[in-house]
């Protein structure tokens, strides 16, 4: 009787360590997509842009965009026409997000930081825990914070049934390892959650009103290309606040968020995580 208790409690971790296994084999190895054609217009819109053809650059890479979904690389690329078109709210725009879908990469940040410091936007560099924190993408803090606590789980089921039980010292150096990097990944992921309800200035005469109306007086002009949190939104109007000033409410064609959005009510703080995969379901490794 005792034996089968045993073999079925064996039993059970084997199952359990088969899908911990399986789920790191699929969170490691995603499925992956590539079309040559898109892969054809990416290659013309950089030579159009090495012509100085920027118009035309940007038109080749929304095309890319469009059947292929978005890279970091490609939003960089975009970003760079635009900058070179002295746009500044697409190019601080596209340059936001290809830093969302790839924190911490040098050549973006520079870019980024290079456009901000020349457009005259607020370029304070981030603090140290900021950039540790852009290490990783949303996604991997997500990933590395589930396999931390299923490292945890499982090492706590071995050591309840399992025949051979752990020295308890080492039992808690692994176990306290393990939630370390929970507790961590878990802060950094809702950091980076936080950063999805972002928004940049596009409109060339942006000013934030008193109530969500045309007809509603105007408070402070905002610059083309800064980048605000977007708290709510009212029918044509979104409710943002700057990073220095105090909160007001701006035309909803003025700004566009970090996360591009087809439906705007559904960007709001209340559900954004019901959006979010849907909308960077398409992103692909950068090329």
């Amino acid at each position: 009787m005792i034996t089968t208790a045993i073999a079925a409690r064996r039993m059970i971790v084997t199952h359990l360590l088969f899908a911990g296994t399986l789920a790191f084999l699929m969170c490691s190895f995603p499925p992956t997509a590539a079309g040559a054609d898109a892969e054809a217009i990416f290659s013309q819109g950089n030579q159009a842009y090495t012509e100085g053809k920027f118009d035309d650059a940007i038109a080749l890479y929304t095309d890319v965009m469009r059947s292929a979904g978005f890279s970091a690389s490609l939003l960089y690329n975009m970003a760079n026409a635009y900058y070179q078109k002295k746009d500044v709210g697409q190019a601080i725009l596209n340059y936001e997000r290809a830093l969302f879908l790839d924190p911490g990469n040098p050549d973006i940040e520079a870019n980024l930081y290079r456009a901000k410091k020349e457009f005259g936007l607020k370029n304070e560099p981030p603090p140290h825990w900021k950039k540790a924190r852009n290490t990783l993408t949303l996604d991997q803090w997500t990933w590395l914070g589930s396999m931390s606590l299923a490292g945890f789980s499982i090492l706590f089921l071995f050591g309840c049934v399992g025949q051979k039980k752990p020295s308890r010292p080492l039992f808690r150096v692994i176990g306290g390892a393990f939630v370390l990097l929970f507790l961590v990944s878990g802060t950094a992921t809702t950091s980076r959650y936080m950063d999805m309800n972002q928004g940049v200035i596009t409109g060339d005469d942006a000013s934030l009103r008193v109530s969500p109306f045309a007809s509603a007086s105007k408070t402070t002009r905002i610059k083309d290309g800064e980048l605000v949190r977007i708290a709510k939104t009212y029918k044509d109007f979104v409710l943002v606040k700057p990073s220095a000033g105090n909160s007001g409410w701006i035309a909803k064609k003025e700004i566009e968020p970090v996360i591009p959005v087809q439906d705007w009510d559904k960007h709001v703080p209340e559900t954004r995580n019901k959006t979010r995969n849907s909308l960077w379901a398409h992103a692909k490794n950068s090329r």
